[in-house]
């Protein structure tokens, strides 16, 4: 019998409803524990995702990596396919296994309409992996400027820190310099410390970064560079 999950990556609407009229089970998952939904959100066939979702399909299924349907749909930014699968109550902050949700997923891709989605659709933008790093820290260490300021508009706390004591700021310091305003101007504390005793200064300083040093010495300052 044909498979389920190959149907789906395949778009083969005709082969999907075949199988499911035989009796297929629509959770089966293949051996990295991907379902037939999972495979069709990834590949943004939204009728598809819609025919399974009413077959029974587990909105929440998780494959082998902890990821789900609106994970694969978040990191494409498959926008209908997400929204689908948020009307079938899809967990907005379920963490894979690095800790991660659809909106940092989405944020790491660089989907900036999927994670105003998200955010919409109630994402904890506070959310950290594994490593303590929220999705505001990893674009801040990215220099992903437009992705900071989606993420700040939803008024995260700037100046969280993860494990070893980064906060966004350090984390953008050695990069681009408009990433290190906007932050400051969002409240960022410019003397934060690392458990290592590194600052924002001392990193941008280290990294030869003269405009930044320049922007962090203004700030510490209270002054406008």
């Amino acid at each position: 019998m044909e498979d389920l999950v190959m149907a789906a990556l395949g778009g083969d609407d005709a082969a999907i409803e075949r199988l499911l009229k035989a009796g297929a089970d629509v959770n089966h998952a293949d051996g990295n524990g991907w379902t037939s939904l999972m495979a069709a959100a990834g590949r943004d066939h939204l009728d598809m995702v819609d025919r399974l979702l009413a077959a029974g399909a587990d909105v929440n299924g998780a494959d082998a990596k902890g990821m789900t349907a609106l994970m694969r749909a978040a990191e494409g930014g498959h926008l209908a396919v997400a929204d689908r699968l948020l009307m079938a109550r899809a967990n907005v902050d379920h963490a894979d296994g690095k800790g991660k949700t659809a909106l940092m997923r989405a944020a790491e891709s660089r989907r900036e309409e999927m994670v105003d989605h998200l955010l919409k659709a109630g994402a904890n933008v506070n959310h950290a992996d594994k490593r303590g790093k929220t999705a505001l820290m990893r674009a801040a260490l990215g220099g992903d400027g437009a992705m900071v300021e989606r993420l700040l508009k939803a008024k995260p706390d700037v100046n969280r820190a993860d494990g070893n004591g980064w906060t966004a700021l350090i984390c953008a310091a050695a990069g681009d310099v408009s990433v290190i305003d906007r932050l400051i101007a969002a409240g960022a504390e410019v003397d934060r410390t690392t458990r290592d005793g590194l600052t924002a200064l001392t990193r941008a300083s280290a990294a030869g970064h003269s405009a930044a040093v320049a922007r962090l010495e203004a700030a510490r300052s209270g002054k406008r560079s």
